[in-house]
This record gives C-alpha cells, structure tokens and sequence, in this order.
C-alpha cells in the first residue's frame, strides 16, 4: 500500500488526486495529491463510473484505501448529492469499487479539515485577529451552492461538525436587500442563503435588482455577472456583486457568532478566491463585524479566505489517515 485516492466531487466538476502515504508520516505532513485530474460530472451515469473512468485516465489500478469529499449531506451511510442526481450507499459503493475501505464526508466537512494544515500563500487574510487555538474553526462559502462545516477541538484532536448551514433563511442587512426578498417571496416560499450566495445566486440577485428597480436583466450567467461587474461595464452587475459581497460579509459574521468560531473562520468555494481583490472595495468586512454588542467579539475573530484549490484534498487526506487505523502504520 503506498498511496491513496482522494477526491472533491462538487455538483459541477470532480477532482481527484492520489496522495503518497509516506510523505503524511513525516514531522511536517505532506498531504499534497499528486496524479491530479479533473472529470465533468455529467458526463457519468453514476459515481463508480467516474471514479473508474480516473483510474483509466491515470493508467493505474485504484488504491484500496478512499476518501470522498461530496457536495451534498451525508445520512445513515447514504449521500445525496444536493446540485446532482445521484444517490448511492457508501458501502455498497465501496464493495462495488472492490475497496478495503471507503469514507465519503462532506465537501466543507473536508476544506474544514484542511484548516490546521493551510498557511502562508494558501489563505488570503481579510481580517487580522489572534485567534483561540481552544476554540472551533468555521470553513464556509459559495460555489455550485453554499456550505458551512466546523471544526471543534476534542481530546486533542480535532471532530468535524458538518451542517447544512446554506439552506438556513436569508435575512437582509439593507433596505434594498429588504426589497430583494419580497420580490422573491413573491416567487418562491422560502428564501435562502444559497439561493442568493451561490454562482445561481448572483444571477439570482442580479435578476431582483432589475425587478425591484423595474430594468431588464440580460440573461447572464454567473460568469458574466461577476466579469461585467468587477469591469464595472454594467451597472445592474456591479450592484448585484456588491451586495453578494455584503451578504457573504454578513453571514459569516453571523454565522460565527452562532458557532463561537473563535478559532477563526475560513471563506472557500469556487467563487471567493476570483474576488479577494474586489471584496476590499464593498461592505463585505463592515458586515462581518457589524453585529451590535457583539461587535467586539466578532472583531477578535480572524477571517482568511481559503485560495489553495486543492484545500478538500488536503482535508480527505488528513481525514482518511487519522481515522482508518489500518494506515496509522
């Protein structure tokens, strides 16, 4: 046994990678995965065919030893994957696949993990603060939707606390954003902070802007959002970036609160690394810390967004080998 397959299976994309046991038995961890390829989720009918479709692709046979970091809760041994169709037991998986062992956690569950190991040019810090080694880390953040994953301290060790922390309701922090849930609670009867800070979310926004001012939306992508709106070439986009940015700001600050993330909160996902030089510009880092009589105590919580792309793989790594006795050897 010398390596073992690590994956982060998002509702768009799925990258995989194999990382090298030796290198995580060293005094500094090397949990870097090499063989790295990317795969295109709807082009599988089912999860065990892309997994096998990467061992072709890197002409080897697959390791016995597995951990998946999935876009999607995780239930009584079963996953459902929340932006793709598939459903699957993980054990039947696992026999399927012919492995020795195979765990599946949940994607922030995995950047959560990663957190310990991530420093220097890995994170872009956005508010400095000293934090409580004592105390949880929170990862969070938008991509094909919104996850939220802690990461509590435990006789030592550290136990993941996985939530679905993007579907709670979204709550305005502006008259304006008071105005964009009306408009969509006219469309929909619940709103949440994934419908709004997501890639669908930002068109999402950009679309309730133009209703509440009575403009016409252009049918763009999310893309297209975000380029047009750092460009500012379109205003309607610049307005809808801007308020993600605040919105993102306030719901880590409130969702810091919520798990006494004192240990400091972590911003990953798809999206933020493309806007750590324009999320300076908004309201982002004023509604992170905005929070009344706790506003001194969300101040003393440092918040760096996570810019290694390959943070879940660290994170299912690190999982996999502290947790699978077989591989304590």
């Amino acid at each position: 046994m010398s390596s073992i397959l690590v994956a982060d299976i998002g509702g768009t994309n799925a990258r995989f990678g194999l990382v090298d046991i030796a290198g995580t038995k060293q005094p500094n961890p090397d949990y870097t995965a090499q063989s790295q390829i990317t795969l295109r989720c709807a082009n599988y009918p089912t999860i065990a065919q892309m997994i096998r479709a990467y061992g072709e692709e890197i002409g080897t046979p697959l390791p016995a030893f597995a951990c998946l970091a999935i876009a999607g809760p995780i239930q009584k041994g079963r996953v459902r994957m929340t932006n793709l169709q598939w459903e699957f037991g993980i054990a039947e998986l696992q026999k399927e696949l012919g492995m020795d062992a195979l765990d599946v956690i949940n994607d922030f569950a995995a950047l959560a993990y990663a957190m310990p190991h991530l420093t220097g040019t890995e994170l872009h810090q956005f508010h400095a603060a000293e934090a409580d080694p004592e105390a949880p880390k929170l990862a969070l953040g938008p991509g094909t939707g919104f996850g939220m994953a802690g990461l509590v301290p435990c006789a030592g060790r550290w136990k993941i606390v996985a939530t679905e922390g993007g579907h709670t309701n979204f709550a305005p922090g502006t008259l304006e954003e008071v105005e964009i849930l009306k408009y969509l609670l006219e469309r929909q009867p619940h709103v949440s902070v994934e419908n709004l800070i997501s890639g669908n979310g930002l068109v999402t926004l950009y679309k309730a802007l133009a209703g509440v001012s009575g403009q016409k939306a252009e049918d763009y992508s999310p893309a297209d959002v975000n380029q047009h709106g750092q460009a500012g070439t379109d205003p309607l986009c610049r307005s809808a970036l801007d308020t993600f940015c605040g919105i993102l700001g306030s719901v880590a600050g409130d969702k810091a609160l919520s798990t006494g993330a004192r240990g400091g909160v972590y911003v990953g996902g798809g999206i933020v690394p493309r806007l750590v030089n324009y999320i300076p510009q908004t309201t982002f880092l004023q509604r992170y810390t905005n929070k009344g009589p706790m506003t001194g105590y969300v101040q003393g919580i440092p918040l760096n967004a996570i810019i290694k792309d390959t943070a879940a793989l660290v994170g299912t790594a690190a999982w996999l080998l502290d947790t699978v006795p077989a591989l304590a050897d």
